[in-house]
Order: structure tokens, then sequence, then C-alpha cells
């Protein structure tokens, strides 16, 4: 088993269960306790766990955590799809339009590329590469400051950019949404740009999996009433569905096929190859 496959089933395991020992990874695994001891320390680099005597402790009950990039595309993988092939039905030719740096909003990139007349602002450099090849797209990047775990630009010349902007649509990642709460964050510079964005556009379109319907994460983004559309998945509670409809958001369910959700994974990055992408305060190039 590669060490990548090991790491994706402990972090399977994680999310089930929070605290896992050794002793039972290299047991289920079928490998040394070094090489489980290995594979810990490189997931406590990402973000994931803490280890512990004997073991680990998952870190995602934390409001403040945030898994990286990487790891989030294949969290969910089928529902976020499903979600995005949704959220493409609400982009039309001619739009000015938000992509948010969030692995949801990134399927939905993916779903958008032969769009004709399209304007897409973004803080993502996963989506402006998306784009690259899309003749009917003019792409716009915020520039600032690159938060490499998650790449997400953000910092002052993001909010800069985004004060001085006006769209007609912008597309958010949640990471925590509860309909009393509202929406929330792992930490507030991102907070922060969930913030401009609901200013900055016309219509508030919010893409989030079943899973992060309940939570209360560390930064408060908004009241859910700040959004026009929320599109989730089918696995969502029907009480949740009923309480924001109830406030007036209309929300779209997008249909996991059965067995999609076990069998389907999100593809990796688009492949760069032997081009540079350099991140500016004014906005990405792409060289090469």
């Amino acid at each position: 088993m590669l060490a990548a496959e090991r790491r994706f089933r402990i972090r399977e395991m994680l999310s089930a269960q929070r605290t896992v020992s050794a002793t039972e990874l290299a047991r289920v695994l079928g490998v040394t306790g070094a090489t489980i001891r290995r594979d810990l320390e490189a997931l406590e680099q990402e973000g994931l766990l803490v280890r512990s005597h004997g073991g680990a402790v998952s870190r995602a009950s934390s409001t403040a955590y945030q898994g990286s990039y990487d790891y989030l595309l294949h969290v969910s993988a089928a529902e976020k799809q499903a979600i995005a092939r949704e959220a493409a039905k609400l982009i039309l030719d001619g739009d000015t339009v938000f992509l948010e740096g969030s692995t949801t909003v990134f399927e939905l990139a993916r779903c958008i590329q032969r769009r004709s007349r399209l304007t897409v602002v973004t803080n993502s450099p996963a989506i402006v590469v998306q784009f690259q090849h899309s003749p009917g797209v003019s792409v716009i990047s915020t520039g600032g400051y690159l938060h490499k775990d998650t790449l997400y630009l953000q910092g002052v010349w993001t909010r800069r950019v985004l004060a001085e902007v006006r769209l007609d649509k912008a597309v958010l990642g949640v990471t925590g949404i509860d309909p009393e709460f509202g929406m929330s964050s792992a930490d507030h510079p991102e907070a922060e740009i969930k913030q401009l964005l609901i200013k900055a556009a016309r219509q508030r379109i919010a893409l989030g999996d079943h899973t992060k319907f309940g939570r209360q994460n560390f930064a408060f983004v908004a009241p859910v009433t700040d959004i026009d559309i929320l599109v989730t998945d089918s696995g969502v509670e029907q009480k949740y569905v009923e309480q924001l409809r109830d406030k007036g958001i209309q929300v779209i369910i997008a249909e996991v096929k059965e067995g999609e959700a076990r069998k389907e994974k999100s593809k990796p990055l688009p492949e760069v190859g032997r081009r540079s992408l350099q991140v500016l305060g004014g906005g990405v190039s792409v060289t090469g």
C-alpha cells in the first residue's frame, strides 16, 4: 500500500472516531509501527492531527481547524462535484462572478470552463490555472498574501480589490453554517474576504456539503440571511433545509447517485507542469 493511500485511510479513520492508536493502525494497514509513526508525523505537519502517546487525536473537531487544500479536495468529493453541477446552472454567459478559493468552488470552476463572455474574479491560484485554456472566460486575480496550506489569497491587497469592484454574483465556500448562529470560518482573514464578497455582489451564492451544517467555527462571517442561494447535497438534514427556507433563502439540493460517494474521488489539482505560477500584489501571472 502506497503512503498516500495509507494516509488517506488514516484520515478516514480519524474522521469516524476522532482518536486512533498506532497499534490499531499498524494492524489494519498491515505495516510496521515505524511506518505508522512516519505517517502520523506527516499528517501532523499538515495540521490534520495531534500525535499523542501511542496514537493520535484529530484536530477536525476544533473550531479553528482547516485542513490542507489537497486533503479537502478528497473529502466529500462526490458531494462537492454534485453541488458544482447544480451551481453551474446559476452561472450564465456574460456574468461577472467571483469564485472564492474553496475546494467546492474549484469543482464549480471545472464545470463552467466553456462559458462565453464570462468574467471570473478569484482569490484562488488553482482556479486561475483552471481557466487558462478557456477562450470565453476572462480571469482577474485579486493578488494578495498566499496561504500555502489552503491555496487562498488574502490580506490587504485582496481586501483592497474587493472593496473596489461590483459583481453580478459571488460564489462562496461554506466552512460552517448554522441557521441561527450564521456562517462561520476557521480564521478571521478568510471571514473578512467572505464579508467583502457579500457586500460586493448583487447575488450571493453559498456552496456547502451536508457536513458543514450545524457547525460553528471560530470566526463569524455573516447571518445566513446575507446569502440568496445555498446549494448543498442530498445528505443534508431536512430540518436545516426547512429553517433556511423559512428565512427566505433558496436552497438547492444536489442529488448524489447511490454508491457515488463511496467510489468517486476528486481529480487532482490541474497540472501546471513546467509553468511557474507567480503571485503578485496586483494579480497572478502564468509563465513558461
